[in-house]
């Protein structure tokens, strides 16, 4: 009698694991039917054209002062509904499109990579200069890293777009690294980022994020030891 009760209940907790499942893939499947929306992706498109401009112009004045280019790269993204969904989760906030936009302000991302780390600074300031771009935000992870590590400058802009519609504003978070930074942080990213916590692997992945810091600043005072021969 006891073994078929607990037989039943572990049908009925069987039977149970669905739900939250399909539940996890309708809201999925809702915040890509927005992510896919294509006057949603021609506006994100629109912004990061905006952006990639201003730094390719930045980067030319730059490279023309030092006779060498000074962003090594420029990527993009529009981050895809199974991140958003994830990320909104891990904030405890609801998977739907208007609380991602109103709380989450990478939505839009683009990566900028300096060889050397005195660069970011100088291409920031040059982004303050743009009239029409909006800075709401400076995350400074290089002076004061994550626990885990992570060094880069985000900032967090407001770019406007012209539409049919109007004038409107799009937020866009642009993450600023140097070639060692982002090294560290592409591979910290597809070993360890969202896999289960272990100590072992965090201090060391810290242990090599301090190491290549100190490297980045060792090849600064080699290239101003260079320029003044």
């Amino acid at each position: 009698m006891n073994k078929k009760k607990s037989k039943n209940k572990k049908q009925d907790k069987q039977s149970e694991n669905p739900v939250p499942r399909k539940k996890e893939e309708e809201q999925t499947e809702e915040l890509d039917w927005y992510v896919q929306n294509p006057e949603y992706r021609m506006r994100c498109k629109a912004a990061i054209d905006i952006l990639q401009a201003k730094l390719k112009m930045i980067n030319s004045e730059l490279s023309r002062q030092k006779n060498r280019s000074v962003i090594s790269q420029i990527t993009s993204r529009i981050k895809s509904a199974e991140s958003i969904y994830t990320k909104l989760l891990r904030k405890k906030l609801e998977p739907d499109f208007d609380t991602a936009k109103k709380n989450l302000k990478d939505l839009i991302g683009i990566r900028v990579v300096c060889p050397f780390e005195d660069e970011i600074y100088e291409v920031v300031e040059l982004l303050k200069l743009q009239k029409d771009i909006e800075i709401l935000k400076i995350k400074d992870y290089i002076k004061d890293p994550k626990k885990n590590g992570y060094r880069s400058l985000h900032l967090i802009v407001q770019v406007p777009i012209y539409s049919a519609d109007g004038p409107q504003k799009e937020t866009v978070e642009i993450q600023l690294r140097t070639l060692a930074m982002d090294y560290w942080s592409v591979l910290e990213y597809q070993l360890y980022y969202k896999k289960s916590e272990n100590e072992e692997v965090a201090a060391e992945l810290k242990e090599y994020a301090e190491e290549i810091a100190r490297l980045d600043g060792k090849m600064l005072k080699l290239r101003n030891k260079i320029e003044k021969i």
